[in-house]
């Protein structure tokens, strides 16, 4: 056996065979000193790929989310909560431009396009911080369960299975500006009339919960009951603090 098949445990010093992830001699814990050998650095295009491929597709969701738990990006889990933020922000100026005005001329389609990528940016102050969260929150879920992986690998998993939910609000943006009248005070129009497309959200949730869980079998080496409980419980923490919210808010 070569050198370089094998490794060092730093715990008893004794030269571990490749492809173990505990030491045969005193069952010190190897995973991340082998993710560590495996891990190459991502590129841009790579990194683009990864975020189209988190938007809607759940075939690739198996392929996907593996390659992510092993060798995981946070950069692109920022860029997508960025999309996410944007997302949320447009919904908000579609909003008031039927507020103002349902013709969509002059200042109101521009304030349309331009208004959410800096509107966004507050959006992402808070996303950012549910990210934070809900990642600490399935870490410690995931290594009371005897999770190998660690905390800065994990977001990157949670913010990238957030992708499909840049998908639903965009088809929400469009559904609720063709489809919704006018807010108008003189009509029975209000803004509890666009809360019903909320509910389109539902099954990108659950895509949302599918990627997640797909991440945690891979990082944590866990059985897929065990990580898709665990991202189960981060569907029904992004519906706490967005869907219900905003359908009863609205109603």
């Amino acid at each position: 056996m070569s050198e370089s098949e094998s490794l060092i445990c730093p715990n008893c010093s004794e030269r571990s065979p490749a492809g173990y992830i505990l030491c045969p001699y005193c069952g010190f814990d190897l995973t991340q000193i082998v993710r560590a050998r495996e891990r190459v650095r991502v590129t841009f295009r790579e990194r683009f790929s990864r975020i189209w491929r988190s938007l809607f597709d759940p075939r690739e969701s198996r392929h996907l989310f593996g390659e992510i738990g092993v060798n995981p990006d946070r950069t692109g889990a920022i860029i997508i909560l960025y999309l996410l933020s944007v997302a949320y922000a447009m919904r908000l100026g579609a909003l008031t431009v039927k507020a103002a005005d349902s013709s969509w001329h002059g200042w109101e389609l521009l304030f349309f396009l331009i208004s959410p990528w800096f509107v966004g940016i507050a959006f992402f102050i808070l996303a950012f911080f549910a990210w934070l969260m809900s990642t600490l929150f399935i870490w410690l879920l995931a290594k009371t369960l005897g999770g190998k992986a660690g905390f800065r690998d994990t977001l990157g998993i949670v913010g990238y299975s957030l992708g499909p939910l840049i998908t639903a609000a965009f088809i929400v943006n469009i559904l609720t500006t063709l489809l919704s009248p006018p807010i108008d005070s003189v009509t029975s129009t209000t803004w509890q009339d666009y809360s019903l497309f909320e509910i389109l959200y539902v099954p990108f949730f659950a895509l949302t919960a599918y990627h997640c869980g797909n991440g945690i079998r891979t990082a944590h080496l866990l059985n897929k009951y065990y990580a898709y409980g665990i991202s189960g419980f981060l569907t029904l923490f992004y519906i706490g603090v967005y869907l219900l919210p905003n359908i009863f808010f609205q109603s």
